[in-house]
């Protein structure tokens, strides 16, 4: 799946791909996910947004 352009890739996918989490004990925490929260998304894991093409 491709997230749409300015989304970060890891929480798109996390969030819509059910088989990621579907191996984690009930009430365990996705270890990229807590890490996401707690520090941001990083820059280069964004996709990439459309040129804005009015000028």
């Amino acid at each position: 799946m491709k997230p749409p352009p300015g989304q970060c890739r890891q929480c798109w996918t996390h969030a819509y791909d059910k088989s990621i989490h579907r191996r984690l004990k009930p009430g365990q925490d996705c270890g990229p996910c807590l890490d996401h929260l707690h520090n941001g998304c990083p820059p280069e894991g964004k996709a990439p947004k459309k040129q804005s093409s009015w000028w």
